[in-house]
């Protein structure tokens, strides 16, 4: 396989693939055809798909390709919406998301209200949460954190892209 055909295969693998690759996985695909610099390739992929219709996203260190955001203006789908989130989902998406990794035992603290499971069973099945361990301390809570389809829906790069908190007490005030 030369260098041009190393190209094509990752830009497959990224177009193809179910969710999105990480460097690691691409590379283990990749090796058994030879050696191979991912890094120049995907950035000439990113740079093939500059302001093209599509784009190469890397988000949390795993690659996929989506609409361009030059677009998003035209292209739209109108859904109805499946579910709107609950005031107790959406407190408590906040809490997680600026205080993760977090048990269910602060989340209920910092709102000053019980969460009840089916609020964690709705963020769990939009994949905008997941469990991220246990704290070392009785009862070993679990602890949550935002996930990757969390950051995707709301267009971050990383969870250090979401809004600070004094941003967001001069916008509401």
């Amino acid at each position: 396989m030369n260098e041009n055909e190393a190209k094509c295969f990752i830009e497959s693998l990224i177009f193809s693939a179910q969710d999105p690759l990480t460097k690691d996985s691409m590379k283990k695909m990749l090796k058994e055809y030879g050696e191979f610099n991912l890094d120049k390739i995907l950035n000439e992929l990113k740079s093939d798909y500059e302001n093209r219709g599509i784009e190469l996203v890397e988000l949390e260190k795993r690659f996929f390709f989506r609409t361009s955001k030059t677009l998003h203006n035209y292209l739209f789908v109108e859904t109805k919406k499946a579910r709107n989130l609950s005031n107790a989902a959406m407190e408590t998406l906040a809490i997680i998301s600026y205080h993760q990794p977090v048990t269910r035992a602060e989340i209920e603290k910092i709102r000053g209200k019980p969460v009840f499971r089916g609020t964690l069973d709705t963020l769990l099945e939009l994949k905008w949460i997941k469990p991220s361990g246990r704290r070392e301390t009785p009862g070993r809570p679990v602890t949550w954190i935002t996930d990757f389809e969390f950051l995707k829906h709301f267009g971050l790069k990383s969870i250090k892209d979401l809004p600070k908190v004094d941003e967001l007490e001069s916008v509401i005030l």
